[in-house]
């Protein structure tokens, strides 16, 4: 036998003898009589040699050639019977190691046999067509070498047991150093981009200190006497600076974003008044080229929605920034609205058009690469770092969304991006279709913009107003003639102040002169604002639209004109244009006042002051309601609780002015803002600078004492000259009950609403503690401290003392920088043996009227 492998096979069989015996078994067959079958069986024999011979030449020429070593591992005996090729590759002779299983795996690494047995079972329970590991196998030298090590069962036993593995070895030690190096040139790289991006962080915050104060100390100088030469020189510097600080600031975005230190808040905000302030700040650059500026938030974007505002308002600055510098004539037009993302979430969908250069096919994809833009001519021509789209871009990716451009050279651009924002849980779908208190009226738009016209239509019709648009003067002036005629005037007539004559100025001249029968608002740009407002003022003109105009301007304008008729006269206040039927606080010896205050007790309370006055009062809950009530009623005063559930005291009022700045885009004269009267249990001065930075006028402490709030309201009414003010609160005395209702019906001066609002109370008793209970047990600080404060102010409210220091420990330790969990457990546990030792005396007073 020439096959070393069948030789191995005839001595399973037939014991050491191997050949010999088979060959005298073959004799012994023959003998007895077996010859043909004897026959039969050698030439079988010697071909299986030979076949045996021509398969170990194929393997031998397979690893001369392919570098691999294809082993034949003998499950049965343990050894490795062909393709000892492996021992080359590892630098050991054929001597040196046996031909075992066990004696290969001695060289696999320890981490890696537990993996390579564990793959070898699961291959032969599976029945899978091969395992593959890569695996670290020593060397002669003691270095490791990785293997790529791949097998399949060759041969089972009748039972089903393995018998025979042929196992393939490869060597990939040069990939896995090649690979090692790739990926520490990577790590490096990353490394020292960081690095970069910290270094530009850094130094951006460092250059852009100094020139903040270069810039408002030019300011200053320019608030100077000057002649002017110097003021042409001082404005070279400021504009200067200016553009220095607009390249620090995208460089310091960047290098943010590239260094990974750029997060993302989620906050809620109102869509349309974060992109028309966005908008609104290039507004001047727009119509100073005599460019067209239109915002168009379609009626399915919700009012509130949950995200980052600043960044949202960002890209779109930078991208209308973008579209005004490469427009010349046209207009610029940002679109707002929904579109349903790939895992069914909501995105907002906002896109800028512009009639400008456009941007060429090849190079639509280079432009929001850092520092990189359209053609290098244009750097030159219209400045910039080539920064700004490669920071959207990038935002818009933080923010779940993506940025892509649609655009055809010398056509204009339209730039998309979409965002991932949430819908504020306490918005109103807007399938909500709110009470149209317009409808039935009717309106003519003359506009020769048909892009801002077509948006101003929209956002009429929204309102149920039937408009109809005019590009044509003179066509204008025909269809209100007609309409007059007819003794059916158009209810509003809207005008754009920048049409040439008959258009225009002229018009609303035409329109005085003409008897003043529409309600009559122009359409103004912020360019010519100043100047144009005191023509409208000598037309008798009350209300007016700034572009762009929003969906909320329009509304405030259309209640002013109710109000005024269109004409200005002297003393429409802004709030009466929603309830015109309400008659005037004077009228009815008290205020309008807007209460917004979360707990039913004190709303109890200051609902019984405020009437005792003749007040007129209305209630929101939280700060969120007070907002939307605000935009909705009329009122005279604000009182505004601080701590409150969904939104903040603090919060609505920056809302509140908000809306109040807006309005004052439409109102022709002087606007009078809304008075607002903090109240709160906090009396540091730190609260009390809070609230003025706010906006707020006036601040009380709680719980609320009649002259108090009296004298607040007077001053609100001026009746009572003064400024803001922090009142202390009521100076308690120890009652060894722990509580004092004597002090408190001296303040309230009424027994039965005292014994109201000690009811109510105890009806909330268990409500209160199980809610700071439940907080605790939660490990949520912040309403921890919003239930500690409410029932601070309550037991205020009835002078118990030490339950009100008891909720007062409680609030500031939330609020401490090392916060202790188990401190404030065992303040609550004293809090609740507190509360327990003044509930009888309450209870009693409630039954009895006398004061224990």
């Amino acid at each position: 036998m020439k096959s070393r492998l069948l030789q191995r096979q005839l001595q399973e069989l037939f014991g050491g003898e191997g050949d010999a015996g088979f060959r005298r078994w073959l004799e012994t067959a023959e003998q007895q009589g077996q010859g043909e079958l004897v026959q039969a069986i050698g030439k079988l024999v010697e071909r299986v040699d030979a076949a045996y011979l021509a398969y170990t030449g194929l393997s031998n020429w397979n690893t001369v050639l392919s570098g691999d070593a294809l082993a034949d591992w003998n499950l049965r005996s343990g050894t490795i019977d062909a393709g000892r090729h492996w021992k080359e590759m590892l630098g050991y002779s054929q001597a040196e190691i046996e031909d075992g299983i066990v004696h290969w795996q001695r060289l696999v690494h320890p981490d890696d046999l537990r993996q390579l047995q564990s793959r070898m079972a699961a291959h032969v329970a599976s029945r899978d067509r091969w395992f593959e590991l890569e695996c670290r196998l020593r060397a002669r030298d003691g270095s490791w070498r990785w293997f790529l090590v791949r097998g399949a069962v060759a041969a089972r036993e009748a039972s089903g047991e393995p018998a025979r593995m042929l196992v393939l070895q490869r060597d990939i030690s040069q990939s896995k150093a090649g690979e090692a190096d790739l990926i520490a040139a990577k790590e490096a790289a990353e490394s020292a981009n960081k690095a970069r991006g910290a270094f530009l962080a850094n130094m951006s915050h460092e250059i852009r200190t100094p020139m903040n104060g270069i810039i408002g100390m030019t300011e200053l100088a320019l608030d100077t006497e000057l002649d002017a030469e110097q003021r042409h020189y001082l404005k070279t510097v400021k504009s200067s600076a200016e553009s220095l600080l607009t390249i620090v600031n995208d460089i310091l975005d960047f290098s943010k974003i590239e260094a990974g230190r750029m997060e993302v808040e989620s906050v809620a905000f109102l869509v349309e008044d974060v992109i028309l302030e966005a908008v609104r700040v290039l507004a001047v650059n727009a119509h100073r080229k005599g460019l067209e500026l239109v915002v168009d938030v379609r009626p399915e974007v919700p009012l509130r929605m949950l995200g980052d505002p600043t960044r949202l308002r960002q890209v779109v600055i930078n991208l209308v920034g973008n579209a005004i510098k490469f427009t010349e004539r046209g207009e610029v037009v940002v679109s707002v609205g929904v579109d349903r993302g790939d895992g069914g979430a909501d995105l907002l969908h906002v896109a800028v058009r512009d009639t400008g250069i456009g941007v060429p096919l090849d190079k639509q994809r280079a432009i929001f690469d850092a520092f990189s833009q359209a053609d290098v001519s244009t750097t030159r021509r219209f400045g910039g770092t080539g920064l700004g789209l490669a920071i959207c871009a990038k935002l818009v990716q933080l923010m779940g969304g993506r940025v892509w451009l649609e655009s055809a050279e010398g056509r204009g651009s339209v730039f998309h991006f979409t965002v991932g924002l949430r819908v504020d849980p306490g918005t109103a779908p807007p399938a909500v279709v709110a009470a149209l208190p317009y409808r039935g009226r009717r309106a003519l738009v003359v506009e020769d913009c048909e892009v801002a016209g077509r948006c101003l239509l929209g956002m009429l019709e929204r309102a149920g107003i039937q408009a109809s648009l005019v590009a044509d003067p003179v066509q204008a002036a025909a269809a209100m003639n007609k309409s007059r005629a007819m003794d059916f005037p158009f209810d509003y007539l809207l005008v754009d102040a920048a049409m040439a004559a008959p258009g225009g100025m002229a018009m609303v001249e035409s329109w005085r002169h003409g008897g003043q029968r529409e309600r009559i608002m122009v359409m103004l740009t912020t360019e010519n604002q100043r100047h144009d407002l005191g023509r409208l003022r000598e037309l008798g003109v009350a209300v007016h639209l700034v572009k762009p105009v929003g969906a909320g301007d329009l509304e405030v304008a259309l209640g002013l004109a109710e109000v005024s008729g269109g004409g200005a006269r002297e003393g429409v206040e802004l709030d009466a244009f929603d309830v015109p039927d309400v008659p005037l606080a004077s009228q009815v010896g008290g205020l309008r006042v807007l209460l917004v205050e979360d707990n039913p007790v004190n709303q109890e309370l200051a609902l019984r002051l405020l009437e005792r006055r003749g007040h007129q009062v209305k209630v929101a809950n939280n700060g969120a309601e007070a907002v939307d009530m605000f935009d909705q009623g009329s009122f005279d005063v604000i009182l505004m609780d601080m701590q409150m559930p969904v939104m903040g005291g603090i919060e609505a009022t920056e809302a509140i002015r908000s809306h109040e700045m807006r309005r004052s885009w439409v109102i022709s004269h002087e606007l009078k803002p809304i008075y607002i009267i903090a109240m709160t249990a906090n009396v540091m001065e730190s609260d009390r600078e809070r609230c003025i930075a706010a906006g707020m006028n006036d601040y009380v402490a709680k719980p609320l004492r009649p002259e108090v709030l009296y004298a607040a309201l007077a001053r609100a009414s001026g009746e009572e000259p003064g400024i803001a003010s922090v009142i202390g609160p009521v100076v308690v005395r120890t009652h060894a009950s722990g509580i004092d209702l004597k002090s408190a019906l001296d303040n309230l001066g009424d027994a039965d609403l005292l014994a109201t609002m000690a009811g109510m109370l105890l009806g909330e008793w268990d409500g209160h503690l199980g809610n700071l209970a439940q907080a605790l047990a939660a490990r949520d600080p912040v309403a921890v401290r919003l239930h500690a404060h409410t029932l601070k102010s309550l037991v205020a409210m009835f002078h118990a003392e030490g339950a009100r220091r008891r909720s007062l420990e409680i609030e500031q330790a939330v609020m401490a920088e090392n916060l202790d969990w188990l401190a404030c457990e065992a303040g609550f546990a004293a809090l609740r043996d507190e509360m327990a030792r003044i509930r009888p005396h309450l209870q009693a007073f409630v039954e009895t009227r006398v004061m224990p």
